[in-house]
């Protein structure tokens, strides 16, 4: 049973001091006996010292996770409590790494730049296709050096050619332990590879068939992660880090031994997972909490941490009421997922009175609209059955995705629907990130509602009736459906959104909200699965522009995963090419200029439309610490195990 949220008491000690009154009698005799001497006044014995209240901290999210499974759907609200229940590989601060679970594996450390020779039979990586390739007699390929420039080879039997290998080497903290007390190994590193491997888990493949070559166990507690040969990256130093899953439970001769399709479905896994992170959970209520207590065998616990003893998760949708109950105290802070930016002038005036803290950043969250350029056969929505003047999809049409944004004027979605807590954003890199291409290098597109209708008319969409809508000549409209989860700031957008292509550009969308099954995993959900026309979400990126949430081989399917982010179906060979030399690029210019090169593409084509870099904002009561929010970390509770409150 949940317990009532607990306040620290200090008691009052009040010591009675005790007084002695001397009494006279009657007559006195004629030998009055001497006065007895007053008794030593005896110290008051000393109160046992009362036990330390628990703290109890309430964190109020906007929304509830649909499942707490490693390897399921990927949402924000998941990893706030997973930040609790795991400690993080390693932390993204502000632009830079900060080891967690594991060590920074650097080449002046313990990581190497290795040439090995490969020939006929070998698997390496193929920059031009970005995937891994088997060598066959007569494969043309430019092969990655350790040091210069790749070489150009034409693969004849019984020939070996140098190549790149990079080995990193990642070690478990010490005494990292699961919260039943078994130790993690890299058993459990093994074990969870396997698993987000294995072709029923539906995670990105990339990384286990086109990134890595094999993982080779070292000891209990370290482990060797080698990379395709060829395959280079500017972040190899974090690349190869597993989180574990618990063996002894899921694994061969476990407890309750599992495939990776019964994970998938098993309700222990998905709402009460092993934790070995600083805290473990207690209670899932649907609907209403998760309730975590502090975790006594996390490894760091000798430190005192964490700090608060239990932490409870409220979801309350309603941002109104989520301030209300700030102010009342029956929240201790607010999380971003909120949508605080409508509300920061009412949230100014509670500041004012000293009941609440906005914290407020520039993060690496981006809004966005996106195009399903490339639907599923199954779908038969206006994404798949508009069609241009030439007969092909309109969606896939640049040129479409060109007008919707001439049409829009963001900077009145941002002053419409974030209190102006937010940046209008060009590409999938806020524009003052260190890797930005520049507005010289990029498509800028300025709010010119006739230059948007003029490319629509050149698709043979024009307002040829003269009702102020626009039709193809043949009795169908320019409409479309544009779709989105459940969001207080994401349903203003859509309204604003909605209102300015009509009015602009004579465009009508009919709004449709939906819940967890936006975000589920295809082919069954929504925007993963590749069933919408015009989907709204924010993107949750980290330190590296993000260009591999486009790439073609990220596109979710069967064939390459469901779990993959290029939701838009972007496939473009150059962009693939310039993206996957910025991220693989292990000296600064040329990820620099690969980078920008993969920007300029992708403004020119337009696969989505970045409306605005948001603002991340957190509220917290004025007594808590240690609640920080960082611009690359994603998560508020990237630091969970030192939250606590003033003393």
């Amino acid at each position: 049973m949940l317990r009532n949220r607990l306040y620290v008491l200090f008691g009052l000690l009040v010591i009675a001091s005790m007084v002695l009154a001397a009494c006279g009698g009657a007559a006195a005799p004629a030998e009055e006996p001497a006065a007895e001497e007053p008794a030593a006044e005896q110290p008051a014995a000393e109160e046992p010292a009362a036990p330390a209240e628990p703290k109890v901290m309430v964190a109020c999210l906007a929304q509830e996770p649909g499942t707490l499974y490693l390897y399921s759907e990927s949402a924000l609200v998941k990893t706030f409590v997973l930040d609790a229940l795991y400690d993080a590989t390693f932390d993204a601060r502000t632009y830079d790494y900060q080891p967690v679970l594991y060590n920074l594996s650097k080449f002046d450390d313990n990581a190497q730049k290795n040439t090995i020779e490969v020939g006929v039979g070998d698997t390496v990586y193929d920059p031009a296709t970005d995937t891994a390739v088997a060598l066959a007699a007569g494969t043309v390929i430019s092969m990655n050096q350790a040091e210069g420039d790749p070489i150009e080879v034409t693969v004849e039997d019984g020939q070996k050619y140098p190549i790149v290998q990079i080995v990193t080497t990642h070690t478990l903290a010490a005494g990292a332990t699961w919260e039943d007390g078994t130790p993690v190994t890299t058993a459990d590193v093994m074990f969870s590879y396997e698993v987000g491997a294995h072709p029923d888990t539906p995670s990105s493949k990339y990384f286990y068939e086109t990134q890595t070559q094999k993982l080779e166990v070292v000891d209990d507690s370290s482990y060797s992660y080698f990379f395709m040969p060829g395959y280079t990256s500017g972040t190899y130093f974090v690349d190869g880090m597993i989180t574990p899953l618990p063996k002894h439970v899921y694994g061969e001769g476990g407890s309750n031994p599992l495939t990776p399709a019964e994970m998938l479905a098993d309700e222990a896994i998905n709402r009460d997972p092993l934790a070995f992170g600083p805290f473990k959970l207690v209670e899932w209520i649907a609907g209403d909490r998760i309730v975590v207590e502090k975790n006594p065998t996390y490894w760091r616990a000798s430190e005192g941490l964490p700090k608060i003893d239990t932490l409870i998760y409220r979801f309350i949708p309603d941002t109104n009421q989520l301030i209300a109950q700030l102010a009342s105290g029956e929240c201790d802070f607010g999380t971003q997922d909120a949508a605080f930016e409508g509300s920061l002038p009412l949230i100014r005036q509670f500041e004012a009175e000293g009941l609440m803290v906005p914290q407020v950043v520039a993060g690496t969250v981006f809004e966005h609209l996106d195009f399903n350029a490339t639907p599923v056969d199954s779908y038969k929505g206006a994404a798949a059955s508009l069609l241009a003047s030439d007969g092909e999809r309109l969606f896939a049409k640049k040129e479409f995705r060109q007008a919707i944004a001439y049409c829009l004027d963001r900077q009145g979605i941002v002053d419409k629907t974030t209190n102006g807590a937010a940046v209008v954003q060009n590409t999938y890199t806020a524009s003052d990130h260190p890797l930005y291409a520049g507005d010289a290098n990029v498509t800028l597109y300025e709010f010119n509602p006739e230059k948007g209708k003029e490319l629509l008319a050149g698709l043979g969409w024009s307002d040829t009736d003269g009702d102020g809508l626009l039709d193809n000549g043949s009795g169908a409209t320019l409409s479309f459906i544009h779709s989105t989860r459940t969001n207080a700031l994401r349903e203003k957008v859509t309204q604003v959104v909605q209102a300015q292509l009509k009015d602009n550009c004579g465009i009508t969308t009919k709004i449709e909200l939906y819940g967890g099954e936006f975000f589920a995993d295809g082919p069954d959900g929504i925007v993963f699965g590749r069933a919408y026309d015009m989907g709204e979400f924010a993107w949750l990126t980290g330190v590296e522009p993000p260009c591999t949430l486009y790439i073609s081989s990220q596109l979710p399917s069967a064939e390459l995963g469901w779990g993959n982010s290029n939701n838009v179906g972007f496939l473009n060979p150059e962009f693939d090419a310039a993206c996957n030399a910025a991220v693989q690029a292990l000296d600064d210019a040329t990820k620099a200029s690969k980078h920008a090169e993969a920007q300029a593409l992708f403004t020119q084509d337009l696969p989505s439309i970045p409306l605005f870099a948001r603002a991340k904002i957190l509220v917290t009561r004025s007594n808590v610490v240690g609640v920080v929010m960082d611009p690359t970390a994603n998560s508020e509770f990237w630091n969970v195990e030192n939250f606590d409150f003033e003393q």
